[in-house]
């Protein structure tokens, strides 16, 4: 297979003035890593604040897209994808800065196994060691009780356990989180690019279990590392962070198993809501938690308030 040397990266934003000039600055700092050519995309998904302003001063090299909306990341990303001449296209998001060296190793690790369609390197946070981005597919019951209250009470059930392989970490892995992927552009055209329709959240699982269906593995590159702060454009609404969520986790879900599934998951979640209401309830009655309680039960009222009458919307 002709050995990959050349690299597009992509940077999707939005509101992102505080992540990403020392984003694209790691990217322009590896260049070097690489035997060829080093392509950087910016696609702005209509930000309110300077990021455009920041790209288009200090990077007069980046290719900048100005999107008229909020298109959601897959969508934005696609516009890159479908941009890239490099032979491998690196999806970063901009509050994951490129540790020294792991652009290099992670295009060598495609090129040393041909039928790997996408790596991403080890992650690091601040006061965290080094933690890996592998997964494996969710089974039905780890797709229910993911990023619910049951989690929170039943963090070692051996579904979700088998879901972020706390068994066997960093084997055949089946998906990897998506602050930093690194795909073979060949597979890439294979899949047509992310599903549109997730707006945020379980795109890169879908996009990777397509790739696998059609016979490319994904995997780490242990010895390259990406610091990744998180949640930078999520946390802007915690509210529309948590919607996006479980849209995105219903419409996998009915993907995966049909609409009646992903109805009855959406009960499901409605009714632990109401739990997760109750909880808080309880939580006034302590005076040094009542602050947070008041703002988490405005925050659970509106998602469980949407959970049970927002189907269409």
């Amino acid at each position: 297979m002709t050995q990959l040397r050349s690299v597009t990266a992509v940077v999707v934003t939005w509101n992102s003035a505080a992540d990403i000039e020392p984003c694209v600055a790691a990217l322009f700092a590896a260049e070097g890593e690489i035997p060829g050519d080093l392509d950087i995309i910016v696609i702005d998904n209509d930000s309110g604040d300077t990021t455009v302003e920041i790209v288009r001063g200090q990077f007069p090299r980046v290719r900048l897209v100005q999107a008229h909306r909020n298109l959601g990341f897959g969508a934005a990303a696609n516009i890159g994808i479908a941009s890239a001449s490099g032979d491998a296209v690196l999806l970063i998001n901009p509050d994951a800065h490129l540790e020294s060296g792991a652009l290099g190793a992670m295009l060598a690790h495609l090129n040393g196994e041909p039928n790997l369609g996408c790596v991403a390197p080890m992650h690091t946070a601040e006061g965290l060691p080094p933690y890996s981005p592998a997964r494996r597919l969710p089974t039905l019951l780890a797709a229910v009780t993911d990023g619910t209250i049951v989690q929170r009470f039943l963090p070692n059930l051996p579904a979700l356990r088998w879901y972020y392989m706390q068994d066997t970490p960093d084997e055949k892995p089946e998906w990897l989180t998506g602050a930093c992927l690194c795909f073979r552009r060949s597979a890439l055209a294979e899949t047509g690019g992310f599903d549109v329709g997730y707006e945020m959240y379980a795109e890169e699982v879908d996009l990777l279990r397509e790739l696998g269906s059609r016979g490319w593995r994904c995997g780490v590159t242990r010895n390259a590392s990406v610091r990744h702060r998180g949640g930078a454009s999520s946390e802007q609404d915690p509210i529309s962070r948590e919607r996006r969520f479980f849209h995105s986790r219903y419409r996998y879900v009915t993907k995966t198993w049909g609409w009646p599934v992903a109805a009855l998951m959406r009960l499901f979640v409605a009714i632990t809501g109401v739990l997760r209401l109750l909880e808080q309830f309880v939580r006034l009655l302590r005076p040094q938690a009542r602050a947070d309680a008041r703002r988490e039960l405005r925050q659970i009222a509106v998602v469980t308030l949407w959970q049970w009458t927002g189907w269409r919307r």
